[in-house]
């Protein structure tokens, strides 16, 4: 089962998240490669497995191996990244942020998709994690490579759109 046929069997409190699925899948703000893309690594930032094994059904014929590789690049290193630098954020008692990291970062180097997708897939993850300095920092190499305010707002309404339907996929269960 893809994510469309879960959120089609929403009840009907649920059916803004299924028109709002719906609508971002129809859109052209973003190219299907990206959209595809977010949605995967939203789904994973869910941390919700049915989700993102409907997810991975979804994407089919959207996505190629590199794409897909670079997906799971990005959360690895995001799902670490988010949480480590919303804690530096946070915490007001010292300046974490001028202490070094000491976190490898490696990946975020390696990837082989387009800058612009990569960041994407960081903000999309840093969004589902709520890391104000992830999500700046990402925002700010994405307005650096020429991406609109429209296509960073639908980055994060589709993320956004994803967190709902995980949510809603547990409240049902």
């Amino acid at each position: 089962m893809n994510i469309t046929e879960i959120v089609n069997s929403f009840p009907q409190y649920a059916k803004d998240i299924k028109l709002n699925y719906s609508k971002a899948l129809n859109e052209k703000i973003l190219n299907k490669q990206q959209l595809y893309g977010i949605i995967l690594i939203s789904s994973f930032s869910t941390q919700l497995a049915d989700l993102k094994e409907a997810a991975l059904e979804e994407v089919k014929g959207h996505l190629d191996d590199t794409f897909v590789e670079d997906i799971y690049g990005a959360f690895s290193i995001m799902s670490m990244n988010a949480i480590y630098y919303r804690f530096t954020h946070l915490a007001t008692e010292y300046n974490y942020s001028a202490m070094p990291a000491n976190l490898r970062m490696q990946y975020l180097s390696r990837y082989k998709i387009n800058k612009s997708d990569f960041e994407m897939l960081c903000f999309a993850v840093a969004v589902i994690i709520g890391c104000g300095k992830c999500i700046n920092a990402h925002e700010v190499i994405l307005r650096k490579k020429n991406i609109t305010n429209l296509s960073i707002q639908t980055i994060a309404r589709v993320a956004s759109i994803v967190n709902s339907i995980a949510n809603i996929m547990r409240v049902i269960k």
